[in-house]
């Protein structure tokens, strides 16, 4: 989708189909928003309609959240899935509870990423080079690029359409985003600030 590199960084934006579905399903599952993963819900889009919890609630949390780790545990393979094909299989990764939900709304689900993913690339070009360039400023006023025998680090920030101007670091370089976040610059640079010097202390 956008990547940037420089010396010692490297910089990727992209909207990713696994996680919106894991989004997708972490409602239809009746999970908590507050308790895993991004702690805010999904803007409503018309189509998404929280079930009440399942009678397998408790294992799917914790299949939903050990599914979740392992999604933004690297960045990089985040920027290389830019097409929704159908939903992972969840069965054969060792989560039966979460496979029978994402099994049972299949469509709603994979609809629901290739509708995010379309608005993405319809709209990001207005906001997102903006928001490197904010970061590549940040980048520079800390020297990244000129620090001696550095290992390169590279950050992804993938957006995702949550209901508050919100961003979380997950795992050690991977930035979610709410895509309100990434249209107000303002905002985005008193969020973006402290975890660029986390990343890249």
């Amino acid at each position: 989708m956008y990547f940037r590199q420089g010396n010692n960084w490297s910089i990727g934006v992209c909207a990713n189909p696994q996680l919106l579905m894991a989004l997708y399903l972490r409602e239809l599952g009746g999970i908590n928003p507050h308790e895993l993963g991004p702690n805010c819900a999904l803007e409503q889009r018309g189509r998404l309609r929280p079930l009440q919890p399942p009678a397998s609630h408790g294992q799917i949390r914790q299949e939903w959240y050990s599914w979740w780790e392992s999604l933004v545990k690297d960045g990089r393979s985040l920027q290389n899935g830019h097409h929704v094909g159908g939903i992972p299989d969840l069965d054969a990764q060792g989560y039966p509870e979460l496979a029978k939900l994402a099994n049972a709304h299949y469509g709603q689900t994979t609809l629901f990423a290739h509708e995010c993913l379309e608005d993405f690339v319809l709209r990001s070009a207005q906001y997102v080079p903006k928001r490197m360039d904010e970061i590549e400023v940040l980048l520079a006023d800390r020297g990244i690029e000129h620090l001696a025998a550095r290992e390169a680090v590279h950050m992804q920030l993938v957006e995702v359409p949550l209901n508050e101007p919100r961003a979380w670091l997950m795992g050690q370089a991977t930035v979610v985003a709410s895509s309100s976040l990434m249209r107000d610059g303002k905002a985005f640079h008193g969020y973006i600030e402290p975890i660029v010097s986390i990343i890249f202390m």
